[in-house]
């Protein structure tokens, strides 16, 4: 359950980013469903690689972040919407012969730190609403 919140959390987020930023875009001009159906896929694969290799970031770089009180963090999640960019870039080479064009496309770190910030404050706001409500009733 958690791992479905946290995909349409990221998937809002990614929403809004690509919304906001002219560095961030979904390919192709689909249709609103199948713009959602994009997204949801690139909000799981960012929640897994936030679940399976952002630890391992954290662990590599921790004097960085100790040194930067931090801030490091942004240049961390920055390097996860990349990869997930670059993982989704596989994906829509896979799916060039279907009806469905997956994929999201970041064009500098820069946005992508900017995206990340989006991504992370809009996924919050929505797994907090509807995530497990045990931590809401103090359980």
């Amino acid at each position: 359950m958690d791992l479905i919140v946290r995909t349409l959390g990221n998937a809002g987020g990614l929403w809004l980013a690509v919304a906001l930023l002219p560095g961030m875009a979904v390919p192709g001009t689909p249709s609103l469903t199948l713009t959602v159906v994009n997204l949801l896929v690139v909000g799981l694969v960012l929640a897994l690689v936030n679940s399976l290799i952002k630890p391992v970031a954290r662990v590599l770089a921790f004097p960085l972040y100790v040194m930067t009180f931090g801030l490091f963090a942004l240049v961390v999640n920055g390097a996860m919407l990349m990869l997930t960019s670059r993982i989704t870039d596989v994906l829509a080479g896979v799916s060039t012969g279907a009806e469905l064009t997956l994929g999201l496309h970041v064009a500098t770190f820069g946005t992508a730190i900017v995206g990340s910030l989006i991504v992370s404050v809009t996924s919050a706001i929505i797994v907090g609403v509807l995530g497990p409500s045990d931590h809401r009733n103090g359980h």
